[in-house]
C-alpha cells in the first residue's frame, strides 16, 4: 500500500516514516531538500516539491492509497513569508484539492490540540480552519490533534533541557502552573500508521495526549530529577514576558514568540484520549520515556 507523506523530514514525521516502514508500508515522501530526510532506506520513493507548489507533487498522487499531511509550523516569520495562513491552511487546500482530483480517498491530517474556531491564537485559528476543509472535502479523512509532542529531537523538552544544562539560575514564565499533557513521538506515529486502515477511526477527529498532566514547572522539575542538575528556579511575571515578546518576538533569536506564549498560557491537556484504546496502546509515563533519551 503506498502512502504519500508530507513533513517526512520533520520531528514526527521522521518518526512516522519509521513506523510506515516497520508496517510494511510504501512511502512516497515530499521534501524540498532531500538531504534534510533522516531515514534512508531503498524502499522510500522521494519526490522533491513544495507543499504550497501543487504542481510539483501532484503526478505522485495518481497511484497513492493514502495522505498522511504533517506540514505545519509552531513560529511564524511573516517578514520572511511563513506564516500560519501559508502553512497551515493554504497548504492543506492544495493538497486536499489535489488528493481529490487524484481520486485517493483517504486522508490523514495533523492538526492540533486547542484547534478550533474562537481560538485565541492564529495558530490554533488556522489549524482549525485546515481541519474544516478536510473535513467537507468528501474524502474519508482522519484528524489528529495532538498536544505538545515529545522525543529525542523534540523543540520543547530539549529546548529546556539544553537552557539548564548552561544555566545555574533558571527563570520560567508566571507561576508556571500552566497544565501539560504532552505525548511521546513514538505512540503518535503508532497512532498515525495503526489508523491507515482501521475503519473504527475514518471520519473522526481524535485529541492526543499523554497519560499524566503536568505543570510547567512540574516539567522542569523531572527534568531535574531525570538529569541530575540542580538548578534554582526564578519566576518571571507575566507582564515581563510580554513586555519582551512585543519588542524581540519577531525575532528567530528570541526563544517565544506572542501565539507560543498565549498557547502556554491557556493549557494544553485532552478532555477524551479514547484513541489509545480504540488503537490497543498501553501508553509509557512521560518519567521513562524521558530518562531512555535525557540522560
Amino acid at each position: 500500500m503506498k502512502i504519500f507523506l508530507t513533513g517526512g523530514t520533520g520531528f514526527v514525521g521522521t518518526e512516522i516514516l519509521k513506523t510506515l516502514l516497520k508496517y510494511g508500508y510504501e512511502p512516497i515522501v515530499l521534501v524540498r531538500d532531500p538531504v534534510r530526510l533522516k531515514v534512508k532506506d531503498d524502499r522510500i520513493q522521494i519526490v522533491v516539491g513544495d507543499a504550497l507548489k501543487p504542481e510539483s507533487y501532484s503526478d505522485a498522487l495518481k497511484d497513492v492509497d493514502t495522505v498522511i499531511h504533517l506540514v505545519g509550523i509552531i513560529r511564524e516569520f511573516p517578514s520572511k513569508g511563513v506564516t500560519f495562513e501559508k502553512m497551515h491552511y493554504e497548504a492543506t487546500k492544495l493538497l486536499v484539492d489535489e488528493t481529490v482530483k487524484a481520486n485517493v480517498k483517504r486522508f490523514i491530517h495533523m492538526s492540533a490540540n486547542g484547534a478550533r474556531e474562537d481560538g485565541v491564537t492564529t495558530y490554533h485559528k488556522t489549524k482549525f480552519r485546515a481541519e474544516e476543509y478536510v473535513r467537507n472535502s468528501g474524502l474519508t479523512y482522519t484528524i489528529f490533534k495532538p498536544s505538545i509532542i515529545y522525543g529525542p529531537d523534540d523543540s520543547f523538552i530539549n529546548m529546556l533541557n539544553d537552557f539548564m544544562k548552561k544555566m545555574p539560575v533558571f527563570s520560567y514564565f508566571g507561576d508556571g502552573s500552566y497544565p501539560m499533557q504532552p505525548v511521546s513521538v513514538y505512540e503518535v506515529a503508532e497512532i498515525f500508521v495503526k489508523s491507515i486502515e482501521n475503519e473504527k477511526t475514518f471520519n473522526k477527529t481524535f485529541t492526543v495526549c499523554g497519560n499524566k498532566i503536568l505543570s510547567y514547572k512540574e516539567i522542569l522539575k523531572l527534568i531535574m530529577e531525570i538529569t541530575g542538575r540542580k538548578r534554582v528556579l526564578i519566576p518571571v511575571p507575566e507582564f515581563i514576558i510580554d513586555f519582551a515578546i512585543k519588542l524581540f518576538g519577531k525575532f528567530s533569536w528570541f526563544p517565544i514568540a506572542r501565539d507560543q506564549f498565549e498557547m502556554l498560557r491557556e493549557g494544553n491537556t485532552c478532555e477524551n484520549n479514547e484513541i489509545f484504546q480504540i488503537m490497543g496502546i498501553i501508553q509509557k509515563d512521560i518519567e521513562k520515556t524521558l530518562s531512555d533519551y535525557l540522560k
